[in-house]
């Protein structure tokens, strides 16, 4: 079955047919580092994360790049506020974002790549720009005319700005052509980072880095373009015009995948707002497959509420397949019954996830085997291990090592702990508690003692 993906260019559900299959040429739009990332930024890049994971699982070569924005407007006022230099700033939050991506296992970009370092080619593009009457001259630097390029507003349907788009860094000047021509190098201002070229001394726009990073890497046009869908405009419409304008070539990109926002409190999360919740605070409150699982539980197109109550509804969902899987029995030899149902949850799986990367319709059928395995008199066995690990090697959201306590040692703990609070001991019983809690053993106390027993489905 091929993979069909939503593309946010056409609006429709398309057959995924890279232009030089099985090569797979896939860019996303990384952060600006100028600030902690948080837990917004961490749902769309886990979710691109399995997109690249799944892509290769099916038998593609995946080249995944992504951009750094360390040279922008955010960067230079954040580096004025501390009182520090703006490559300081940069060079600090991209390595806490690095840090960040790898502490959530988020592990499958191929390519980093910093705007400064692409100085040369940004300024090549904006020449050929010029060159093909795309752009203007104003007095603080060079902008591009929307006139001049009819289709502007094909990837997300209009022109016009409304409060649900990101930041769009769309510089105002009283001389503009159109409202909406954006910079796409901006002159030299005193104590702002600078270079000397053949535009004159200063700094590129926003907009304008993505292309020629993309257009260095790529070339002009490419299989797959991700972001969160704050983006789609103005920050995606801008790259599509440019790069189109500036090659003749299109479609800059085949395929278009927006990922849904997380909000808090029915408003988006940004740091614009304030209502962020940076990664690290969002680790050291829980750990990182719970947060993963929170993510791939829900469809990539679909934003989503973060709070205790999802995070706690996913850690016991993750637990119940990681229970399920220290049942299983790597000795024992399958039936052919045993071995077709975990064939046939693959199969159904993968299904699931060719539809547009469907984790959450995947996980259903997942969760329908483990009910069904649960019924049988025969044990899970390696077939059911093999599941498993697919599953895991794709949502990487599973802790499969070390065995549960036999039933003898869970006894043992439950008499401490009983003993504990005899002695009203309390913190030494709720670490007991704790302990076995995170090993899937729930317990309920009563007059007549205390019961447990091992979650199940």
């Amino acid at each position: 079955m091929p993979i069909k993906v939503h593309n946010t260019l056409t609006g429709r559900t398309e057959e995924f047919r890279p232009e030089r299959e099985p090569e797979v040429r896939m860019f996303v739009c990384g952060p600006t580092v100028y600030g902690p990332s948080h837990v917004g930024h961490a749902k769309t890049y886990t979710q691109f994360d399995f997109i690249a994971r799944y892509l290769k699982a099916s038998g593609y070569t995946v080249t995944y790049l992504q951009n750094v924005t360390d040279v922008d407007d955010k960067i230079i006022r954040r580096a004025r506020e501390v009182g520090t230099r703006p490559e300081e700033i940069a060079d600090l939050f991209e390595k806490q974002y690095l840090e960040d991506m790898a502490a959530l296992g988020n592990t499958r970009v191929d390519v980093h790549a910093r705007a400064h370092d692409h100085i040369d080619a940004i300024v090549d593009q904006i020449k050929r720009l010029i060159e093909r009457g795309h752009a203007y001259r104003l007095d603080d630097g060079w902008y591009f005319d929307l006139a001049s390029f009819p289709a502007y507003g094909k990837l997300s349907g209009r022109t016009d700005l409304r409060p649900e788009d990101s930041v769009s860094r769309i510089d105002d000047h009283a001389t503009k052509r159109n409202p909406g021509d954006f910079a796409l190098w901006k002159g030299r201002k005193d104590g702002e980072p600078f270079w000397e070229t053949e535009l004159g001394p200063g700094r590129p726009g926003w907009h304008i880095e993505d292309t020629a990073i993309t257009e260095t890497f790529f070339g002009p046009s490419y299989d797959l373009h991700g972001g969160a869908v704050d983006l789609v405009f103005p920050h995606h419409e801008a790259e599509v015009a440019q790069m189109e304008a500036a090659s003749g070539i299109e479609p800059l990109a085949r395929y278009w995948m927006h990922t849904g926002l997380l909000r808090v409190d029915g408003d988006k999360m940004s740091k614009s707002a304030g209502n962020f919740l940076t990664i690290r605070d969002a680790l050291s409150r829980t750990d990182f497959r719970t947060l993963r699982y929170a993510f791939l539980s829900q469809h990539y197109r679909s934003s989503m509420e973060l709070s205790d109550s999802t995070l706690e509804q996913a850690r016991g969902a993750r637990r119940r397949i990681e229970n399920f899987a220290r049942t299983i029995d790597p000795a024992h030899t399958d039936s052919p019954a045993n071995a077709a149902r975990a064939t046939d949850t693959w199969k159904e799986m993968r299904e699931r996830l060719d539809d547009d990367f469907d984790t959450p319709g995947a996980l259903a059928v997942l969760f329908q085997y483990i009910r069904e395995q649960n019924r049988t008199e025969e044990p899970a066995g390696p077939s059911a291990l093999r599941l498993i690990e697919n599953v895991d090697n794709l949502f990487g959201a599973f802790e499969l090592t070390g065995a549960v306590q036999p039933d003898s040692a869970v006894e043992d703990l439950v008499k401490e702990r009983d003993r504990m609070r005899a002695e009203k001991r309390f913190a030494e019983a709720d670490a007991i508690r704790d302990r076995l809690t995170e090993q899937g053993i729930t317990l309920e106390d009563s007059p007549d003692g205390t019961r447990w027993w091992r979650e199940t489905l």
